[in-house]
């Protein structure tokens, strides 16, 4: 067992001042104030005095780090990118692929599949697969191959049908044809389909949210917005995503690919609640300047830039954030409350994904997935995984 005393605990949504975190094994088996939680004698503590405890941080949408994509379908590099972002303090991730031919698809489905049954334990949680592409719309492609963006064939929906429960989310345009029956039947198998790279109108949105979509990817980024055909304006899925109840968000708040104000709006509009951080990170994360492949196109990491872009430069190509970055930069830049943005990045993408039981809360019978923060500066000074310590920064590379 293992007690963490004397920070200020965050679960996130009760803030401790002078709280303790009881970890029995790999689960937490309390949490509340000094007086609340009965220690017995020779219960091991770890000093938390000058700093924040709170969930491991939570990525929904991560596509590599370190060198290493996980589309590229081997099984035995794949850790490496989820050291990458364990080592800065993300706890949990979905593996995201990329577009590319179906073959190499499947194959970087059955290497995070593999992963997922031997995991690493010095690599993040792997929750599950994020398929991001090839059910894209050319319109909005993106850093995605506009040559390979397509549809499944009638074989392909099966074989994609088949690997749900390891699939935990699909990103689609739902405007393309098949999409609304596709949506459907991956939201009858539990796998969250979310609207992104789409060119879709309001009501196009609303009929897939209708089938079964609840979530819409990277807000701003590789969608539709308001429109003029003829004489009248349209409004798209960027405003469906703010307005509509039933459908969460997620931004990527690296500090480059959206303005301060944007992410204003979007937690003024959707809350705390049912808005999320993502990296959207891919291979460049933790490398620095240099060219990259992503899924066959060529990223350029220009030297002092923390973005990659397309090789014309005309779009991002993903960051090279990590969530810990995310959250610092809608605390110190944006001006969120420290509690608003850890949920953000804990709690809210958990639900979305519907593991809250599992991780991204300080809770009896969660994962004791712990992250210990100074206060201010928000720098890591102890991280644990399933309750057990796990080395950060470079040296977990190792």
């Amino acid at each position: 067992m293992l007690a963490i005393v004397n920070g200020t605990v965050y679960t996130p949504t009760r803030l401790i001042p002078d709280g303790v975190v009881l970890i029995d094994g790999e689960r937490i088996a309390a949490v509340g104030a000094r007086d609340q939680v009965t220690l017995a004698d020779g219960v091991p503590r770890l000093d938390a005095a000058a700093c924040t405890v709170c969930p491991g941080l939570v990525d929904i949408h991560a596509h590599g780090g370190w060198g290493v994509d996980f589309t590229d379908g081997d099984p035995e590099t794949l850790p490496l990118a989820a050291r990458r972002h364990l080592a800065d303090g993300t706890t949990s991730l979905l593996a995201t692929t990329g577009t590319a031919p179906m073959p190499e698809v499947w194959r970087a489905f059955d290497a995070i599949r593999e992963r997922m049954r031997r995991p690493d334990p010095r690599g993040a949680r792997l929750l599950g697969i994020h398929m991001e592409g090839p059910f894209l719309n050319s319109a909005q492609a993106g850093a995605h191959d506009p040559a390979l963006l397509r549809m499944p064939t009638g074989e392909e929906r099966e074989r994609l049908l088949a690997y749900a429960g390891d699939l935990a989310r699909v990103t689609l345009a739902p405007e393309r044809d098949g999409a609304l029956e596709l949506t459907a039947d991956l939201a009858a198998q539990g796998v969250l389909v979310s609207g992104g790279h789409s060119d879709a109108l309001y009501a196009q949105v609303c009929r897939a949210m209708e089938a079964g979509m609840r979530h819409i990817t990277h807000l701003w980024s590789a969608m539709s917005t308001v429109r003029r055909i003829g004489a009248k304006r349209h409004s798209g899925m960027l405003e469906a995503a703010l307005l509509e109840d039933g459908l969460t968000g997620e931004i990527i708040a690296d500090g480059y690919h959206l303005p301060t104000s944007l992410m204003r709006m979007a937690l003024r509009l959707k809350g705390a609640d049912r808005l999320c951080l993502v990296s959207d990170a891919m291979r460049a994360s933790g490398q620095g300047p240099g060219e990259y492949d992503v899924c066959g196109l060529k990223a350029v990491v220009e030297p002092g830039d923390g973005v990659a872009m397309t090789a014309d430069r005309t779009a991002f190509a993903g960051s090279i954030a990590t969530m810990r970055q995310c959250l610092r930069q809608m605390v110190d830049v944006v001006g969120v409350s420290l509690g608003d943005a850890l949920r953000m990045a804990t709690l809210t993408p958990a639900a979305i994904l519907g593991v809250e039981d599992r991780v991204g809360r300080l809770a009896p019978g969660c994962y004791a997935d712990v992250l210990v923060l100074a206060r201010g500066t928000l720098d890591i000074r102890h991280l644990l995984l399933g309750g057990v310590a796990v080395p950060t920064g470079p040296a977990a590379r190792s």
